[in-house]
């Protein structure tokens, strides 16, 4: 007797050879728009920010200042850009304007403020703060703040010792992952509670880990292992290595959590480039190409995508399986 195939298991056929098809899947992917990157650069001589496509296509400048801008940060809705720079003077501080780079807005008036990272509601910014005086003494030292999206009421969140940086929020706001480097001993992964309770290791071993960078469907941090970008559960479990640099830094989840957008020096001697890659390091590709100067800071956004609930992330992933594959339509 003769087997019908049906048409929904032609449909999970076609998603099985589509998603164990990497590299076909990957390649697909790039040519795709899933959102904008947000960026740093020195093409034109100075420090300044700019925006592309995931695609690397459209790329523009957004600021224009003596002073540049670095370190941008995208809000959750895509409306505005949290950034850092030096300039009405003195030392860095933390700016915000539209996402069309118009209306600048400075935040932050103290010492030295910067890492910029929106709460995913929009309603906060956890930042790193550098004080001349630290509550336990220590000149400049620096800790985790958080202030309202206007830039009021600041407060001070890491009271463990050492100096605490790289703040990122979970998906669902309730925690701040964050770096503490101590004075003799390396940098390490922490994580929190939202309002600075219950500091709670998450790396070990050899070498120092920075920029850390949740995923936004909550299950992975990615990070810095002495430049070389890895990733971790959440709960710091089943840490690896993706990356060989050699010298690798500021990791950002594309807004599906299946890929990886960070900034790479591929020699000591060359120029910083954005490059893209999956989430499990198998495929890798150059997304930016500055003619001599560097590309860094990446931040990734796609509203629409972070529109959608973790629970229905499932739908948003078929809809865009669809569409990269002529056979699932």
């Amino acid at each position: 007797m003769r087997s019908k195939l049906t048409p929904r298991f032609m449909l999970l056929a076609a998603l099985c050879i589509c998603l164990t098809s990497g590299e076909l899947w990957f390649k697909n992917a790039l040519a795709y728009n899933l959102g904008q990157i947000v960026f740093t650069s020195t093409r034109d001589g100075n420090h300044e920010i700019y925006v592309m496509d995931s695609t690397g296509k459209n790329q523009k400048r957004l600021t224009d200042h003596p002073a540049g801008g670095s370190q941008p940060s995208w809000s959750p809705d895509g409306k505005k850009i949290a950034f850092t720079s030096r300039r009405n003077g003195g030392n860095i501080q933390i700016f915000v304007m539209d996402s069309d780079g118009q209306n600048p807005i400075r935040l932050t008036d103290e010492v030295w403020d910067q890492d910029p990272d929106w709460s995913p509601d929009g309603q906060k910014i956890a930042f790193t703060g550098y004080r001349n005086v630290g509550l336990r003494g220590e000149a400049w030292n620096k800790d985790i703040y958080v202030m309202d999206a206007d830039g009021q009421n600041r407060k001070q969140l890491t009271r463990i010792a050492g100096n605490n940086s790289n703040p990122s929020w979970s998906p669902d706001g309730q925690r701040i992952a964050f770096v503490n480097a101590g004075w003799g001993w390396g940098a390490e992964i922490y994580v929190m509670d939202n309002n600075g309770e219950n500091s709670k290791r998450l790396t070990q071993g050899a070498g120092s880990k920075r920029g850390p960078s949740w995923s936004p469907d909550g299950q992975s941090i990615a990070y810095l292992l002495s430049s070389r970008v890895s990733v971790m559960h959440s709960d710091g479990k089943n840490p690896r290595k993706l990356t060989d640099g050699p010298y690798d830094f500021n990791p950002t989840w594309s807004p599906d959590s299946e890929m990886i957008a960070y900034e790479s020096w591929r020699r000591k001697d060359s120029v910083s480039e954005i490059h893209l890659m999956t989430a499990d390091g198998k495929h890798i590709k150059k997304l930016s190409r500055p003619p001599e100067r560097g590309d860094w800071d990446p931040d990734w956004i796609n509203p629409a995508a972070r529109a959608v609930s973790q629970a229905d992330s499932r739908i948003t992933m078929w809809g865009r399986l669809k569409k990269l594959v002529p056979t699932l339509r």
